[in-house]
């Protein structure tokens, strides 16, 4: 098909505060600026040049700064599509070139990715093992499963889960099984005084291997190699998270336990505690209270430790960092008197509160030993005065899960954004920069929907408290400036029944539906509906089927719209778990199952605001339908989870594919796959605001692109 010309007339974003900098580019993609994250596990200096710094995420894969750790772009676009692709669990650099890199990829959710080099900074990458890592599990905060050999830098381990040891003596070309097998590694090190001696981490954890199909129960032990890694034994029952070497005292050897630091004089074999002038353990808080191994912020609990040239830092989970300077056994608390916390230029959102409140690895510059790097959950800071002050440096780095993008009647060039752990975001100038809205609504948004018949009117769906569930209504009169709970009278109990899909009617003021999880049945899992508003809540799903789980129930993962409304009413519904679509014409009693998208599973479901009868459904492809949902027709075969019309042009369709965002001008007839640099190109989510298409990831934050610059695309998609 041919691709149509585009049109010249689209709306222009309002302009917005001004943000110190441009935003990062990828070809004609832009990266929004949020400055949200997610976990920051590390930073990697590079001995061969001291401009270059990379970091790496649970999620959100690989980055790169080279003017010192001040401005970041991602490195993503050669790493696998799938859905662990991008999530590192580890990564380090080759002391004799900054370009060459070897990164542990993977999750235990996932079938296994494995280890991959990249020998021209990240632009491009390549697999040389396969085998399983758990990037984004718990104790992910630890130290790096992969090390090098200080003394022959071309001997490289990488400490897979459950899998073993592997080794390799060509810089991570090919690689040797050693055993060290049925273990949960956190830590590989290296030591530097005693060559071939290797110590290896593994603390006792349970966690779900998708590779075993089960979950797994891994023993805790500290092992050691004295042979390079070439054989193990286990030295010790402690579950030891991270061994530090002191910089002086060559028999002094630090390790983590259960977040207390502890001291080993015999090579590991025993350990004893060691935190005088530390903050006493007042309490046994659980460390990870959420059960998702997520660490807990308090005075008393440390999970990082750092060597400079003389001295060994460690902080708690808190930002408060500790010093042991050389021949000393007292740890002294180090002052902090300033945190600058601009993000390109403005205030972040985050606050001092977050500061290093999840803290990750603490990293001192070998050429400045007053110069250190900490990670935590949402940032990097940086001080050049040894811990006085300290700098957000994070401006390019947007490791967000983008779970809704909704579009806004009443001004198109507004956007309104959903996230997971940030909550809701508002742009005023079409996704270039958003702004975390004061008011905290919910940690975690779903769903968003704008009522066309009430200006101003948002709705909102998410966490009742700050966790990981759907199962809250909110609702703004002012645009999302500001919220209020639904009291959700008539919905049933939603820790048992999660909301996850909310859609305001196009032409009616007060109406809106809300999908709810759990079998089909009066008061429990169907479509509810109000026409108050949101307040008062009534079942209105007769005809879907009883007794069935319909709607999406978890808050994790970018599930597509499952409600859609057209402008006379019609009403459609799809479940992605029975590969169905229902429709309810407005004067009809109940739902009716209607024959679409090939018996694909459907995943998003859009109405045309103005065509009273065109729908649009993402299954395996984009499907259109103009008489109500009754027929259907494939518009778009590449395969695409997501799809969004324009609510100034309704002629504009853009779809999320597996591959990259596909653009039609011309109401699905013509489309156009743009351009493909876009770092995480798979099943994105995506809407438009004035003359800009945004892009939401699973990990990578949001980005946009001008329509003016669509025809730099990648060709048709069909």
């Amino acid at each position: 098909m041919l691709w149509a010309a585009l049109c010249l007339v689209w709306l222009c974003p309002r302009s917005g505060a001004a943000s110190e900098g441009p935003p990062v580019t990828y070809g004609a993609w832009r990266s929004s600026k949020i400055g949200g994250g997610g976990y920051i596990q590390d930073v990697i200096l590079c001995p061969s040049d001291p401009a270059r710094v990379y970091a790496y995420v649970d999620v959100g894969g690989v980055y790169r700064s080279d003017d010192g750790g001040r401005r970041w772009r991602m490195m993503n676009s050669g790493l696998p599509l799938r859905p662990a692709g991008q999530n590192v669990r580890s990564l380090i650099v080759d002391p004799r070139d900054a370009d060459r890199l070897i990164a542990a990829i993977g999750d235990a959710w996932a079938d296994p990715e494995g280890v991959y080099v990249s020998t021209d900074g990240g632009e491009t990458w390549r697999r040389t093992l396969v085998a399983p890592f758990c990037a984004n599990g718990a104790h992910r905060w630890a130290g790096p499963v992969l090390a090098r050999s200080p003394q022959h830098p071309d001997v490289v381990l990488a400490a897979s889960v459950d899998a073993g040891l592997w080794r390799s003596e060509d810089n991570g070309e090919t690689w040797q099984h050693c055993g060290a097998t049925g273990l949960y590694p956190t830590h590989v090190c290296f030591s530097r005084r005693r060559p071939g001696r290797v110590w290896l981490s593994a603390p006792e954890h349970r966690e779900w291997m998708t590779s075993r199909g089960s979950e797994q129960f891994f023993e805790g032990g500290l092992h050691r190699s004295d042979d390079e890694g070439r054989s193990w034994q286990r030295v010790s029952p402690e579950s030891v998270s991270e061994v530090l070497e002191h910089p002086t005292d060559p028999t002094l050897l630090l390790g983590l336990i259960g977040g207390t630091i502890h001291a080993s004089r015999d090579g590991g074999a025993t350990w004893t505690p060691f935190s005088d002038g530390l903050p006493e353990r007042v309490s046994q808080v659980p460390r990870y209270p959420s059960g998702e191994g997520h660490p807990h912020p308090s005075e008393d609990n440390f999970q990082a430790l750092a060597a400079g040239p003389d001295f060994v830092l460690t902080a708690s989970t808190t930002g408060t960092f500790y010093r042991l300077g050389p021949g000393e056994a007292t740890w002294r608390k180090v002052p902090r008197e300033k945190i600058e916390l601009l993000y390109y230029g403005e205030p972040w959102y985050g606050g001092e509160e977050r500061f290093g409140m999840a803290l990750g690895s603490i990293v001192v510059d070998p050429r400045d030993p007053d110069h250190w790097f900490f990670t935590d959950w949402f940032a990097i800071y940086q001080t050049h005065d040894a811990g006085r002050s300290w700098k957000l440096t994070i401006d390019g780095i947007e490791v967000t899960c983008i779970l809704v993008l909704q579009q806004d009647a009443a001004d198109p060039s507004v956007i309104h954004l959903g996230m997971l752990d940030n909550g809701y975001f508002r742009s005023e100038d079409g996704g270039e920069r958003f702004r975390n809205v004061k008011q905290v609504i919910s940690g975690n948004v779903k769903c968003l929907a704008v009522s066309p018949a009430t200006p101003h009117r948002v709705y909102a769906v998410g966490a009742s408290r700050q966790s990981w569930e759907s199962s809250q209504v909110f609702i703004s009169d002012d645009g999302g400036h500001t919220w209020r709970r639904s009291p959700m009278r008539g919905l049933p109990d939603p820790q048992r029944h999660r909301r996850n899909t909310i859609a305001a009617a196009p032409a009616a003021p007060n109406l809106v539906y809300l999908a709810v999880a759990g079998p089909i049945a009066p008061g429990a899992g169907g479509v509810y509906v109000s026409d108050d508003g949101g307040d008062s809540w009534r079942w209105m799903a007769e005809g879907l089927p009883p007794g069935e789980q319909f709607f999406v129930e978890g808050i994790l993962g970018q599930s597509g719209r499952e409600i859609a409304v057209a402008p006379d009413g019609t009403l459609l519904c799809i479940s992605h778990r029975r590969r169905a679509v229902y429709r309810r014409p407005p004067t009809a009693s109940q739902w009716e199952q209607v024959q679409a998208g090939a018996a694909h599973a459907p995943s998003c479901v859009v109405a045309d605001p103005v065509a009273p009868h065109r729908f649009y459904l993402a299954a395996a492809g984009i499907w259109r339908s103009d008489d109500g949902g009754l027929t259907w027709t494939q518009v778009l075969a590449e395969p695409a989870a997501h799809v969004a019309i324009d609510l100034a042009h309704p002629e504009r369709v853009a779809a999320g594919t597996a591959d990259g965002v596909a653009l039609s001008v011309d109401g699905g007839a013509t489309w156009r796959l743009l351009d493909r640099r876009l770092p995480r190109r798979a099943n994105n989510l995506v809407a438009f605001a004035g003359d800009h298409l945004i892009a939401g990831s699973n990990g990578s934050g949001a980005f946009w692109i001008p329509l003016s610059a669509a025809t730099e695309g990648s060709g048709p998609a069909e």
